[in-house]
């Protein structure tokens, strides 16, 4: 189904590679294969500052709550375990009883997470492989699954990757054009682990630090970042305060990455992630979109969608500092702009 176009299409290929996650059972299910997927539900929480410099983990046997992790302008506590239906998988939703194990046990971890503003929690799903009755999946190995469908179930030119964490994504990609490399008779070496990614080519990109939006923009896309227009007042603008987001960074990403709403400008720029939760961005944002893909109505439809996607994780989390956010976001878009 292409959600862009609305409509069902079909196509064909000497391969197909099954890496649609803890979905990927579904999907095996069509070609008559069976994978039986254990869905873990891990609850994570974000925290409104970076509290610690370098990777912390509790060094136990997996808990609740034993690794916090520093990334860009946050730090993150995490996480739960918990076995839930397939069918509940596309709409996790965080429970007060797991913002409590997360804050108990972190505070354990980083004392100072007791009195550190929380922005917000969110949840996903672990695509483990079910192998016993482990009813929180903590003892199934994180291990990388590849299967190849034609040995296993006698289906020709269909493989699954599945199982792993995002640290070994790449070599999952690997593994997985390895098999496909060989089916097809090629047999060139995989060069992904010696290729650098997009913008890390070199140590630092060339052009002068000068502007916290430039030093931000760096920080996100390396050597990319020359690429971007910030040469005059207008481009220099800031759309994202908090996280140092300018309209040159938002329109090269119109212009580059196949985007057209909110929430996957959110994903390669970072705008509306910092503390005010797209309080002050998300409107501005939403014009630029608009304003490139000539779609006003579009935009404010894909504007309260995004609110409404910021306001799930900031829910759980609905007291001190981001219970206000919450209320004044609230008051201005809902009562005031009448969204």
């Amino acid at each position: 189904y292409d959600k862009v176009a609305k409509e069902n299409k079909e196509y064909r290929a000497r391969i197909v590679v099954n890496a649609a996650g803890v979905w990927g059972q579904t999907i095996a299910a069509m070609a008559g294969c069976q994978i039986t997927m254990f869905p873990a539900k891990g609850s994570l929480l974000i925290f409104g500052h970076r509290v610690n410099n370098i990777l912390i983990n509790r060094c136990r046997k997996p808990a609740n709550a034993d690794i916090l992790v520093p990334g860009d302008s946050i730090s993150l506590i995490g996480t739960t375990s918990t076995r839930v239906p397939l069918e509940e998988c596309d709409d996790m939703k965080v429970t007060p009883e797991e913002v409590d194990i997360l804050l108990t046990e972190g505070a354990k971890l980083a004392p100072v997470l007791a009195k550190t503003r929380v922005l917000r929690a969110y949840a996903g799903v672990r695509p483990l492989v079910a192998s016993d009755d482990d009813p929180t999946g903590r003892n199934i190995s994180r291990g990388i699954v590849l299967l190849d469908h034609s040995t296993r179930d006698n289906v020709e030119g269909f493989i699954t990757i599945t199982g792993g964490k995002l640290m070994t994504y790449r070599l999952m990609a690997e593994w997985t054009a390895d098999l496909v490399c060989k089916k097809l008779g090629n047999a060139k070496a995989c060069i992904t682990a010696t290729t650098p990614l997009p913008g890390s080519e070199k140590k630092e990109a060339i052009r002068e630090k000068k502007s916290f939006a430039v030093k931000a923009l760096t920080g996100r896309m390396g050597t990319r970042s020359e690429n971007v227009k910030v040469d005059d007042e207008f481009s220099r603008a800031l759309v994202c305060e908090c996280e140092g987001v300018s309209v040159g960074e938002i329109e090269y990403a119109l212009d580059n990455f196949q985007i057209d709403n909110l929430v996957d400008l959110r994903r390669r720029t970072r705008t509306g992630m910092g503390t005010c939760q797209g309080e002050l961005c998300s409107c501005r944002a939403a014009g630029l979109v608009a304003k490139a893909r000539g779609c006003a109505e579009k935009s404010k439809e894909d504007l309260r969608s995004f609110l409404e996607e910021r306001y799930k994780g900031m829910y759980p989390t609905a007291w001190g500092d981001t219970l206000r956010e919450c209320q004044f976001i609230q008051k201005v878009y809902k009562d005031i702009c009448g969204l």
